[in-house]
């Protein structure tokens, strides 16, 4: 009351009184409840009604607090208001006394001064809506207030007059709703930061205008322009207001990274508005898991619900987190975002993490990043002591790269912006701080309670398009003139796990820019015919910038060594087991994966300075993305990741087939010597640290290159691995690459991993099934068992587990073990685990037919296993007896939360042990939950009649038990006679 009546006021004064240490009330006043709420209200809406004429020409932060205080005064005055809509004839029994009035406030009897009536209103929390919470959520919480208050009231009401009334406690909280609405509403249109705070359905026009602008954040700028103070603005904010603005005009990326004739749309053009996830996270939050966002609302006017957040009062207290993938947009987002917000009103400071000291301040990092912008050295306090009405806004891009670049642990770093913010709001120069990180190391830093998180989705079809008519009309002159057509929306969608990404689907329209190619390519080309296009095309453009090539084939020679260098930067990443690699680790890597010569400069003659990994991936950002931080000794610490994940697989599994199809050529041709000697060293450096199984891409990569070669290379490569595979055990001191070793493993482990991978090849290579023995010779089974026992000891759990995954093992007539890729056909019990076949006097399917289980069912997963390693066949007796079992119920292993036991095992309890066994009831129960067949429903039925099941089957269907009773009601006798002789 005070920020909006002054300290002299009326309503201000009144209160005071009332909340005074001796007030009471006889010094209050004569004024009967009714009196002092019809001023109350009266004030209230004359506040409502000159709202706009006090809120003008205030900085931004004192322009939040005063409408955060009339939001709190139209909620107290709508559930005084809301009194007038109650029936005449029931009013006058609330007209109440000044004491009976407190009662009815605090929920206390009279006796108590008007000064706990006050304390109580000033203390309690008041919903206020905000960019996190829609308007219809905000109204819940106001209804719990409500209906809390309304209580009070009205069972004071029914203790003074020993009756009830005809009102109840729901009318009043509907009236007061329908007050608050009304008012809100009125505020909304008088001042815009209520429309922008609820996303209220009143405020659709908005919304729409937010939408409408669909590009450059145009909306942010159209909103916060209305609401600006017009204050005075100087030197230092106009020069930083003129650099990030200036990003608008100039083309989203640098025209040397562009073909020829292609027209880059500008920043403020090409710039998309992104839709986002948008939740509230604490120190349990899980932001970097995809099943925490699951549930959370999409917001399609994200730059609404950022310019909300902004002119919000929480700005000041906690940081926004604005999370997204590589390539989502995040660093877009901030630079435009510098550029849009009114200079008049916020102050905003874009700080790129990678290019200022990590090891230092947040106020540090700052001051570094002002001096990058402007040339010249300005304080902090210095910057917002001028920044007259305009609320600071400091925009920290590229969390991520702290982590990554340094492998600091900076876990504490959103504790450390709120505690900036909490600092400067103390010392009166309220901020907000905007955080920009990838999704992934989310999980590598503590969220303070409360902390507003934005992640970006990728781009939906609308705004795909919305992309696409803002490239194809820049570029519609160019194109026609080379006789080509615009990339349409369905041409990009067909490649959608590219085209929603911003950066991948530009990297589309460049590709398809020249010579309509991904527009001309063969219908429903596969992501491996794609992806080689598209670097070859990159690697074609990038050779082409260092002059002219003597001809095509030293042409071809450079675009190869380009994709060398590239996949070798995936080998390496891929070997290690992650998706980032650090620069120093590459460069310890691409010693062993190029080969003298690869990295020399382009164009260098003789023995140039070879290029860093840094120099050498300069100019990569749409397939690499370059993590960099510099601690404050200047030194610069980089890491790398490729921007979508499937780039890094393809590159690393072409190299690997790529080398595969080299060194079976170096085999042919030495087999004609009289010394046939090929070095495989360097594939087995490729192969031997991790499985191409551990990821299905690299997989499936490998596997569609294989596809492609013609049937002679095949031969050769199949030919190759399996002359290799007996001997991958053994040591190899001739070979090339013995001292690759990213991480210590032990031989055993090499040996493991090297050997799965030729397995696979060999499958791979093959036309059809392969017999076991064809891999491992004879006796077939026991090499086998021991090779895939090495698997199971040395491999590393996910290699272990994806390489039974992908390879079916079964067993065909007259007793031969094939592999074969795993292709999601049920799994027969006899063909993974049979019976011996030299014991002729034994034919265990007269105890059960072939019984096949799904094969992502447990019993399945369990059998395709078993067959892999065939390690069970000692116990496959045990195993054939489940088979009745599985033939008429299904799958025996679902475990039951209660009893923690197996469908197969409830139904052997029933079947042997007596109804009087302890825990017989709550099997009966488990059991009858299950969709089971009738012969276990009869036995549970049998059992209903038990007296300790009649009694305690209560949570349990018993309308289920019921049903079933009345059906079978005829059989019980024969099911009694099983179980006697069972039991027998």
């Amino acid at each position: 009351m005070r920020l909006l009546d002054g300290a002299d006021g009326p309503i201000a004064s009144a209160v005071g009184k009332a909340a005074g240490a001796a007030a009471t009330a006889s010094t209050f006043g004569v004024s009967e409840f009714f009196g002092f709420r019809d001023e109350a209200v009266k004030w209230g809406q004359a506040v409502a009604a000159g709202l706009r004429d006090r809120v003008l020409g205030l900085r931004r932060f004192d322009r939040t607090q005063r409408l955060e205080a009339a939001h709190a005064v139209l909620v107290i005055t709508s559930f005084f208001e809301a009194f007038d809509d109650l029936p005449e004839d029931e009013l006058h029994a609330l007209r109440l006394l000044r004491s009976e009035q407190v009662s009815v406030a605090t929920g206390e009897w009279p006796g108590r001064t008007y000064q706990s009536l006050v304390q109580t209103l000033l203390d309690s929390p008041l919903p206020l809506p905000s960019p996190h919470v829609s308007f219809e959520d905000a109204i819940l919480s106001l209804r719990v207030l409500y209906d809390t208050a309304a209580d009070h009231t009205f069972a004071f009401v029914r203790n003074l007059l020993g009756r009830s009334v005809a009102v109840s406690g729901d009318d009043l909280v509907r009236a007061a709703v329908r007050r608050y609405s009304e008012g809100y509403r009125k505020l909304a249109v008088q001042v815009p930061e209520f429309a922008v705070w609820s996303a209220m359905t009143d405020a659709q026009a908005t919304r729409h205008l937010v939408r409408e602008l669909g590009t450059g954040l145009r909306g942010i700028a159209e909103l916060l322009t209305g609401m600006a103070s017009g204050g005075a603005v100087d030197a230092v904010r106009v020069g930083l207001a003129t650099r990030y603005q200036a990003a608008l005009d100039r083309p989203i990326l640098t025209t040397a990274d562009s073909p020829a004739g292609v027209e880059l749309p500008s920043l403020a053009d090409g710039y998309v508005n992104p839709s986002g996830r948008v939740a509230l996270a604490g120190r349990d939050a899980l932001p970097a898991s995809e099943s925490w966002w699951r549930d959370k609302p999409v917001r399609e006017d994200l730059q609404s619900f950022v310019a909300g957040h902004l002119i919000s009062p929480g700005a000041a207290e906690t940081p926004l987190v604005i999370l997204g993938q590589p390539g989502s947009g995040k660093s877009v987002l901030t630079r435009t975002l510098a550029a849009r917000l009114p200079a008049a009103d916020f102050l905003a400071v874009r700080v790129e993490l990678r290019a200022v000291p990590a090891d230092t301040s947040i106020q540090v990092q700052i001051e570094e990043a002002l001096y990058q912008t402007l040339g010249e050295r300005v304080t902090w306090p210095d910057l917002v002591r001028h920044a007259d009405n305009a609320m600071p806004v400091v925009i920290l891009d590229g969390f991520d790269e702290l982590l990554q670049a340094t492998g600091m642990n900076r876990a504490d770093f959103l504790e450390q912006a709120q505690e900036f913010q909490a600092r400067e709001a103390e010392l009166g120069r309220p901020c907000a701080v905007v955080v920009t990180s990838r999704t992934v190391v989310a999980d590598r830093a503590r969220f303070p309670d409360g902390t507003p998180v934005v992640r970006l989705e990728p781009f939906d079809e609308r705004q795909v398009e919305t992309w696409l008519g803002v490239w194809n009309t820049a570029n519609a002159p160019g194109l026609a003139a080379r006789g080509l057509r615009p990339l349409q929306v369905e041409v990009a969608l067909a490649h959608r796990d590219l085209a929603e990404q911003p950066l991948l689907l530009l990297l589309l329209a460049l590709y398809d820019a020249s010579g309509n190619a991904l527009q001309r390519g063969p219908a429903g080309l596969e992501q491996v015919d794609l992806y080689a296009r598209l670097f070859e095309d990159f690697a074609g453009r990038e050779v082409d910038k260092h002059g002219a090539w003597r001809d095509a084939a030293q042409r071809q020679e450079a675009v190869e060594l380009e994709l060398r260098r590239m996949s070798a930067v995936a080998v390496a990443m891929f070997n290690r087991g992650g998706d980032v690699i650090a620069e120093s680790d590459l460069a310890a890597d691409l010693d062993h994966l190029l080969f003298p010569g690869d990295l020399a400069p382009p164009g260098a003659v003789g023995a140039g300075r070879a290029l860093t990994p840094a120099q050498l991936l300069v100019g990569r950002f749409f397939f690499v993305h370059e993590s960099k931080a510099r601690r404050d000794t200047g030194d610069v610490e980089r890491s790398f990741e490729f921007l979508h994940a499937t780039f890094g697989e393809y590159l690393a599994a072409r190299l690997i087939i790529d080398t595969l199809v080299e060194l079976a050529e170096e085999r042919s041709q030495s087999l004609g010597r009289r010394r046939a000697v090929y070095d495989p060293g360097y594939f087995h450096a490729l192969t031997s640290l991790a499985t191409v199984t551990r990821r299905a891409p690299v997989r499936d990569f490998c596997r569609g290159l294989l596809e492609r070669l013609p049937p002679q290379q095949r031969a050769q490569c199949r030919s190759l691995v399996l002359e290799l595979l007996p001997d991958a055990g053994f040591p190899h001191p001739r070979w090339s690459h013995q001292d690759y070793e990213p991480h210590r493993r032990p031989f055993a482990a090499r040996h493991a991993t090297f050997a799965a991978n030729l397995v696979w090849f060999a499958v791979a290579l093959s036309d059809g099934a392969v017999p076991v023995g064809e891999l491992v010779g004879e006796p077939a089974v026991i090499q086998w068992r021991r090779l895939a026992t090495l698997f199971y000891s040395q491999l590393e759990p996910e290699d272990q587990q994806n390489v039974w995954l992908n390879l079916r093992a079964e067993w065909r007539p007259p007793g031969v073990l094939e592999l074969r890729h795993e292709d999601g056909a049920d799994v027969p019990v006899y063909a993974s685990l049979p019976w011996p076949p030299d014991d002729p006097g034994f034919e265990p399917s007269v105890l059960a037919p072939e019984v096949r289980m799904p094969a992502d069912s447990k019993a399945g997963q369990a059998l395709r296993r078993s067959a892999f390693v065939q390690t069970a066949i000692d116990v496959r007796e045990y195993l054939y007896a489940l088979m009745p079992y599985w033939e008429l119920v299904g799958d025996g292993t679902w475990h039951d939360e209660r009893s923690a036991t197996t469908r197969a095992g409830v139904l052997f309890r029933l079947l042997l042990e007596p109804p009087s066994t302890e825990h017989h009831v709550d099997r009966l129960g488990a059991a009858a939950e299950l969709n089971v067949r009738p012969v276990l429903r009869q036995l549970i039925v049998a059992a209903a009649d038990n007296e300790r099941a009649e009694d305690e089957l209560g949570f349990y269907p018993r309308s289920e038990i019921l049903a079933a009773a009345a059906e079978l009601a005829g059989q019980l006798a024969a099911v009694d006679k099983v179980r006697r002789r069972i039991k027998w």
